[in-house]
């Protein structure tokens, strides 16, 4: 998704522009014996660092290197398309902004488009991000449940079972 060092379109090479780092808490799915005597925790943390051509790219590859670990099918995702409206620019700097991302399954070749609106930019990409993020957990996954600590002003978790959403609700914290 990112690298370090990338090419303008003039051909000159630059730098990362942007960092981004994530704590993302995932189940743990390699809980040890109970005979061994040790207690695990039912969930894994994972912080993450990642640099970018802008915030969100950044953030794209931050969680990305965070999921992909339990997630291998994410290695797949694609973020192709990025786009921001602002709602009421009258506002000026307060103004609602609505972001659009569309994402690619490289494997499958399947395309789709997450939305997200908020006063702060960076807020509302992360909550397309997550979003486009969950839909491939959910297309691929048995069970998935991802928490993001750390970026957000608020801890989002979202929880999934099998190709439906668990007992058909959008189960959001």
């Amino acid at each position: 998704m990112s690298s370090l060092s990338q090419t303008s379109t003039t051909g000159k090479k630059f730098g990362a522009t942007a960092r981004a780092t994530v704590t993302v808490r995932t189940t743990n799915i390699d809980t040890p014996d109970e005979s061994e005597g040790i207690d695990a925790l039912p969930y894994n943390d994972r912080l993450e660092v990642s640099d970018g051509s802008g915030p969100v790219d950044a953030l794209a590859g931050a969680l990305k290197r965070a999921l992909v670990p339990s997630n291998p099918s994410l290695d797949y995702l694609e973020l192709i398309d990025y786009k921001v409206r602002i709602l009421d620019p009258e506002s000026a700097t307060a103004a609602a902004t609505r972001v659009m991302i569309e994402f690619k399954d490289t494997q499958t070749e399947k395309t789709w488009t997450t939305v997200s609106v908020d006063r702060n930019v960076i807020s509302a990409s992360l909550n397309a991000l997550a979003d486009g993020f969950e839909y491939a957990l959910i297309e691929h996954s048995e069970s998935a449940t991802v928490r993001i600590l750390s970026v957000n002003r608020r801890p989002k978790q979202y929880t999934y079972g099998g190709d439906r959403l668990r007992d058909g609700q959008y189960d959001h914290k």
